[in-house]
């Protein structure tokens, strides 16, 4: 069998049939490939097919028979209509004498009458298989016919014996009619085919969960009878997978110690039992199985106390595996500020506590990174740290992650529940970042768990003792909260009972070097000494930079550096670049302030910063002016800014151009 075979295979007995079929196809653009065949090799052609993919077979009446007797396969009949026979009727009513019909099968009724109305005098042979078409063919003759009308396999019979013999082909319309029933036919097979699988797939899904789930199952009929059991069921009763004898024996105590036919009698749920079963503590639950009103049987599931607890503590080592842990010591806080040493000191003391700390400080100053260190000198630095962020959850999910949730406490909740990350915080610390955000009905709930040390999950009646130490970070002033009424003001001396206030970079500018040197070999490696003093040359040239982003924004800066450096730029196009960016954002930023102030009339500057960024903002637009040689128009451009505004700060600092 050469090239691709196609689901759909047609089998012609005739080459008229084969061309003409080939010919129908290609007009109608059918996926369908056309084979020759007849009654003597039909067996051999479609078992070549079936054995590169066909999946239905088109064919005549003989060829059908053979095929779906010999392979599981359906076939297509393309019938003969009274329409096909018409050609051959009009010859054989010009016939003086008897005109054979030679069938695969019954005649059809509309062909005789026919023949009876044109007074044509016609015999009717059928046939089932070779030997019966030569012994019609032969009888025919010896009847006297002059004719013979049939088809490929009666045709050379009939040429042997001297006989005329016309073939009758199918029309277009028979051939299209038993195309779209093999079509339809397929398209069944595949959706059959499908439905199969899915069923197929569901059941190895609910063999698997019924025996690797963790909870033991039994089901009775409405005899009271076990007529299901898991192996987990089997382990708690101490029966091996061969013993299923043996749970017959067992089988009356177990059903009665387990109340499942009390269940099977009031068809009512007993839900969260505890129970002893075969020695072994278990929390069951017990379902009647309904149908149509009635009770047709009992599901109970049974779960070992004792493993339930071994599990959950697994699953909080290995939340902890998984990276729970601070990564961070106070050895990897870089500063040599006496602001920065002192809070160092402070947190060092702080850690040996294990009271709430509130730790302050503007975006990107690094407030993680104490809160890791505190917890990594502290004794429980052997148990998880889980930090998450207050304000990157809507309200409804922070509730469901800091408490998590049982199975069934809402639409959509997991089955078997979640762990909160309280409890994975259990004998560690948890970290909860921009705790300004959190909204005031969990502001609460954070409340009790200070107080008791205790977590109820969302939908349970069941509270879990938490062993935490609670550190809090905020970027906010929560006092102003409190003003407002969007923080509770008792949570507030709740938290804050110890407290670090973190500077912001520009209030540490001697740091500044020494941190962006740290924070380009964090991609660099260690440079050479020309790189590290263009690294500090960069930095120092910064001075006055009111550093919005903090460290954050100077690890950005540090990465740039680096990438264009190690692109092999040069120093002065790096220098250039550098600046230019810095000065366009930090003219972007100004620009939209001073558009807030022509709207508002309102701006608020630090006092102790102004002159300080004054300096430098005056500076960089003497270094554009003279770039773009006293063009306004490229320097704006360059600065960020629009040229009215670029105006507005010539006149500002004094600047005339000429």
């Amino acid at each position: 069998m050469t090239g691709q075979v196609t689901e759909i295979c047609m089998i012609a007995p005739t080459d008229e049939l084969l061309r003409k079929s080939e010919k129908i196809i290609q007009k109608y653009n059918k996926n369908i490939n056309v084979y020759q065949g007849s009654l003597k090799n039909a067996r051999e052609v479609a078992a070549g097919l079936l054995a590169h993919g066909a999946q239905v077979f088109i064919s005549r009446r003989g060829t059908k028979r053979i095929i779906e007797k010999e392979f599981p396969v359906q076939v297509v009949d393309i019938g003969l209509t009274l329409a096909d026979y018409i050609p051959a009727i009009e010859e054989a009513a010009k016939v003086k004498g008897r005109v054979a019909f030679f069938s695969y099968g019954a005649i059809t009724e509309d062909v005789k009458t026919m023949c009876h109305m044109l007074k044509i005098d016609a015999l009717y042979y059928s046939f089932k298989n070779l030997q019966d078409c030569r012994r019609v063919v032969e009888e025919a003759d010896a009847a006297g016919a002059g004719m013979g009308i049939g088809g490929a396999d009666t045709a050379p019979i009939a040429e042997e014996k001297g006989l005329r013999h016309l073939v009758v082909e199918n029309s277009e319309e028979s051939l299209m009619r038993a195309i779209e029933s093999a079509e339809q036919l397929l398209a069944v097979k595949k959706k059959e085919r499908q439905k199969r699988k899915q069923l197929k797939l569901q059941m190895e899904r609910y063999k698997l969960i019924f025996n690797y789930t963790h909870d033991a199952i039994i089901a009775i009929n409405p005899d009271g009878e076990i007529d299901v059991i898991n192996r987990e069921a089997r382990k708690i009763l101490g029966q091996g997978r061969r013993d299923r004898e043996n749970i017959d024996a067992v089988a009356d105590k177990v059903v009665q110690d387990t109340r499942m036919k009390e269940v099977l009698r009031t068809g009512k749920n007993e839900l969260n039992q505890l129970m002893s079963m075969n020695g072994t503590l278990v929390s069951a639950n017990r379902m009647p199985i309904i149908v149509d009103g009635k009770t047709e049987g009992v599901v109970a599931t049974f779960q070992d106390v004792k493993a339930l607890q071994d599990s959950e503590q697994k699953i909080r080592i290995k939340l902890h595996q998984k990276g729970l842990v601070a990564r961070y010591h106070f050895e990897d806080i870089i500063g040599s500020s006496r602001v920065m040493k002192d809070n160092i000191g402070l947190a060092r003391k702080f850690a040996k506590s294990d009271a709430t700390i509130l730790i302050q400080g503007e975006t990107g100053t690094g407030k993680e990174l104490f809160a890791q260190s505190i917890h990594n000198a502290s004794t429980r630095a052997g148990g998880p740290f889980v930090a998450v962020n207050c304000g990157a959850f809507p309200r409804n999910l922070l509730e469901e992650e800091l408490f998590g949730y049982v199975e069934g406490a809402f639409t959509g909740a997991s089955k078997g529940g979640k762990m909160g990350l309280f409890e994975m915080a259990h004998r560690g610390t948890i970290f909860l970042d921009e705790i300004g955000e959190m909204p005031p009905e969990t502001q609460v709930q954070l409340l009790r768990v200070l107080q008791e040390k205790e977590i109820r999950r969302i939908g349970s009646d069941r509270v879990t003792p938490v062993d935490i130490r609670v550190i809090t970070a905020t970027n906010r002033n929560l006092s102003d909260g409190i003003r407002q009424g969007k923080f509770r003001e008792d949570l507030y001396y709740r938290l804050n009972v110890l407290n670090i206030k973190i500077p912001a970079l520009r209030e540490r500018e001697d740091d500044a070097a020494l941190l962006g040197l740290y924070l380009y070999e964090q991609y660099r490696g260690t440079p050479d000494r020309e790189e590290k003093e263009f690294v500090r040359h960069i930095v120092e040239r910064l001075r006055g930079y009111e550093w919005p982003g903090n460290v954050r924004e100077l690890g950005n800066l540090m990465e740039r550096l680096y990438v264009l450096l190690s692109q092999g730029e040069k120093k002065e196009f790096v220098e250039e670049y550098i600046f230019s960016f810095l000065s366009s954002s930090a003219g972007a930023e100004r620009a939209e302030a001073e558009e807030q102030t022509e709207t508002t009339g309102k701006v608020s500057v630090r006092a102790e910063e102004s002159g300080r960024l004054d300096e430098w903002e005056k500076k960089n637009i003497l270094s554009e002016l003279k770039k773009h040689n006293l063009e306004t128009g490229k320097t704006a451009e360059a600065l960020g800014i629009s040229r009215s505004t670029l105006w507005r700060k010539l006149k500002k600092y004094g600047i005339e151009i000429r």
